[in-house]
């Protein structure tokens, strides 16, 4: 099965990344978006093609098809270790280069030891190649859980923001609910106390209202009511500049408390918007350490391979001469047999050279 080949964790990991592709919850995405996944996990180039090629014509992929056609992009490495067919080939090669220099055909165990030197080096090179496909395809396992935990990174980020600003939203809208009733208030309590404050007259106004009941008291109404139509019209007038005062004065008071309540609005707006700052240098700050431990990641670990490089490239190449030297050895400790019944003949040897002078590498 496919899910074999990955951890727990990776398993989680492309589960997550998978997740957001799948809007509807069906367990499945659209066959369109599998280039954007496969790309959000860092699959370009050739096995990404390999993927969109095997993909080709479905609709809706699972995830457990997904998995199936991540394998699909992971190309079969050559094994590291040497190949049994080759060395078979090179100890046989090496006894019959071995065999002509004894029997004095020089040309012929040149012949046979070009081609044992050019099998070495294709023998080489193969594991080499191996190797080099190995530590590859390391990198890229950890390049794409990088990329899959900075991914996971952003979307916390971008969650926690977002659940920041809707808590933001609330106390500015809870503020100026609040604003509102407090401003209602005011304006009662103020009009009230307006409407129970006594009005000021003036003293010319108060002296015509004297003289008018002093007039009334003495029965001399005549003169009394003409003192009264002058105390009415002067105190009409009196009544209007009082009103006109009044709402001056409300309008400026009113106008005071809504200047507090802005600036209490302001001085939440600006800590929030220092907050969210604080929150995005923070952000910024995680994302440039993440980064930064993850390139020391990836340091470490070609640092790694390189050394392993240099002592596994310097393994193969003392085993690749160790063999031939087995060979020489082996051909100068044993006596000759009495027949050719059992052995690799010369003339066996120079048919089978010509047949192949450069044997396929598996």
């Amino acid at each position: 099965m496919a899910h074999e080949n990955y951890t727990q964790d990776e398993l989680n990991a492309l589960k997550g990344i998978f997740s957001l592709y799948d809007t509807d919850k069906t367990g499945s995405i659209p066959g369109t978006e599998l280039e954007s996944l496969l790309e959000k996990i860092g699959y370009t180039g050739t096995s990404k093609e390999d993927i969109l090629v095997a993909a080709e014509g479905t609709e809706s992929v699972s995830f457990a098809n997904f998995l199936e056609l991540l394998e699909k992009g992971q190309p079969q490495q050559p094994g590291e270790g040497p190949d049994p067919k080759v060395m078979e080939f090179l100890r046989i090669l090496e006894e019959y280069r071995l065999k002509c220099e004894e029997e004095g055909d020089y040309l012929e165990a040149g012949r046979a030891n070009e081609q044992l030197e050019t099998l070495r080096k294709q023998e080489e090179k193969r594991q080499q190649k191996a190797v080099r496909a190995r530590q590859i395809a390391e990198r890229s396992d950890v390049q794409i859980a990088h990329n899959m935990q900075y991914a996971d990174f952003n979307k916390a980020w971008d969650r926690y923001l977002d659940e920041y600003d809707k808590m933001a939203q609330m106390y500015i809208q809870q503020m100026t609910e609040r604003h509102a009733v407090n401003l209602l208030d005011f304006q009662r309590t103020l009009q009230t106390q307006m409407a129970e404050r006594p009005p000021k007259w003036s003293r010319e106004l108060l002296e015509w209202r004297r003289r008018q009941h002093m007039l009334a008291r003495q029965k001399n109404y005549a003169e009394a009511q003409r003192i009264k139509k002058i105390a009415d019209k002067l105190e009409e007038k009196e009544k209007l500049g009082v009103e006109e005062d009044t709402a001056t004065l409300f309008a400026r008071k009113e106008s005071k408390f809504r200047q507090q309540q802005q600036a209490e609005l302001q001085a939440l707006l600006k800590r929030i918007d220092a907050r969210r700052k604080e929150h995005i240098k923070q952000r910024n700050l995680d994302s440039k350490r993440l980064m930064q431990r993850n390139r020391n990641v990836q340091a470490v670990l070609e640092s790694k391979q390189a050394v392993e490089s240099n002592r596994v490239f310097t393994e193969i190449r003392k085993h690749l001469t160790q063999s031939s030297f087995k060979a020489q050895i082996g051909e100068q400790t044993m006596s000759p047999p009495s027949s050719s019944h059992g052995r690799t003949t010369k003339r066996d040897m120079q048919q089978s050279f010509k047949q192949s002078e450069r044997p396929e590498l598996a």
